[in-house]
């Protein structure tokens, strides 16, 4: 059974994003989230999560935004729980100065109501109240009073997802395929968002070929050698480029098909011997 503290640690610590904080940098800027109403005008969909590591972080026109918990609006729950312990307590401020920055108008507070991330019995003079009295008791400017992951606002999963390929707390094949956190387990996903750029440069080769062919029917150019040895060059170069693509595609998508099926295979394996050893 956990207790209170492991079950608040669960609510709001953020290791995922902390363990990588010296490469955040690369993943969003160190300044404040823009307040909900500006979220809506960027044209951005609140996605609701409940795992701290995915708070304000967003992919092309989403963003994931954890509600926040009640407890965090009770000055009890801080003074018994949160500020016995340290990272507790600093993971807690730095859940509650994003909603400072999230809902700094009466609009954005409407806004959060609609989306259920916070209660809809709050109203906007008590917000305001505690808000302030919060502010006053953290240094806003060296945040040195809560969890360095709220040194940063909003974060970008794409490049959370290269930090943790390319950077990672820990080299794992696992880190490797799913990054940060995985979009999508649809392989047409996938390729859809990392060879498409394929389609273009074939597209051009393919423009370029035919403007090669085109100089090569006409008289002028049938006898220019350099012309025909750089079209003989780069229409060999094409070919390869094409076979080798393609051989990349097919050795990808056998790697992820082989990947996922021993995952599966691991996963059940793992959960059948957890219940029989129950039993």
């Amino acid at each position: 059974n956990e207790g209170p503290s492991s079950a608040l640690a669960l609510e709001l610590k953020t290791p995922r994003l902390n363990n990588i904080h010296r490469h955040l940098w690369l993943a969003g800027r160190p300044t404040a989230a823009r307040p909900l109403h500006r979220q809506k005008l960027l044209g951005r969909t609140i996605l609701i999560t409940e795992d701290p590591n995915e708070h304000l972080v967003w992919f092309e026109d989403q963003i994931f935004i954890k509600p926040l918990p009640d407890f965090l609006l009770d000055w009890q729950s801080w003074n018994n729980d949160l500020c016995l312990d340290r990272e507790l307590h600093e993971a807690a401020s730095g859940f509650l100065l994003s909603y400072a920055w999230l809902v700094r108008h009466k609009s954005d507070l409407e806004i959060a109501k609609e989306a259920g991330l916070l209660s809809k019995d709050i109203a906007w003079s008590g917000w305001v109240e505690f808000i302030d009295t919060f502010l006053n008791n953290i240094d806003c400017q060296t945040l040195s009073d809560v969890d360095q992951r709220y040194k940063y606002g909003e974060l970008r999963l794409s490049r959370l997802n290269s930090i943790y390929r390319l950077l990672p707390p820990k080299y794992s094949f696992r880190n490797l395929i799913g990054g940060y956190q995985s979009r999508s387990k649809w392989y047409q996903a996938f390729f859809d968002r990392h060879f498409k750029w394929m389609l273009a440069v074939f597209a051009i080769l393919s423009v370029v070929l035919s403007a090669l062919q085109v100089g090569l029917a006409t008289t002028t150019l049938q006898g220019n050698e350099p012309f025909q040895s750089a079209s003989y060059g780069f229409t060999i170069t094409s070919l390869v480029a094409v076979v080798a693509s393609v051989a990349v595609v097919f050795l990808v998508w056998l790697g992820l098909f082989c990947y996922y099926l021993l995952a599966t295979w691991l996963t059940d394996r793992a959960v059948n011997r957890s219940r029989s050893e129950v039993r």
